[in-house]
């Protein structure tokens, strides 16, 4: 599988289950950190849901760390545009 380190890393700083943050709180911070590297995200996250051989299930939950145990692909690529894509392209970054 192709490697999405700008992914990989959010994933891993900010959404990982054992910092204990809750959703709305990942995802303000994802927002707020996400302006610095905004490009290089912006061009791994199209490539990445526009792929069929990204396993979202795997990029969700790791050995390094754990994001989402999802029950299928469909529900792992849902919850990735929902943490991932939508708050960059569907709403506005909260102050």
């Amino acid at each position: 599988m192709k490697r999405f380190p700008a992914i990989e890393s959010v994933l891993k700083t900010i959404f990982n289950a054992e910092d204990g943050l809750s959703e709305d709180v990942a995802i303000r911070l994802y927002q707020r950190t996400a302006k610095s590297s905004y490009s290089n995200l912006k061009a791994e996250l199209e490539e990445a849901f526009a792929s069929d051989a990204v396993c979202w299930r795997d990029m969700l939950l790791t050995e390094e760390y754990e994001v989402f145990d999802a029950d299928s692909e469909q529900e792992a690529k849902a919850y990735a545009r929902k943490i991932l894509w939508d708050p960059l392209f569907l709403r506005a970054p909260e102050q």
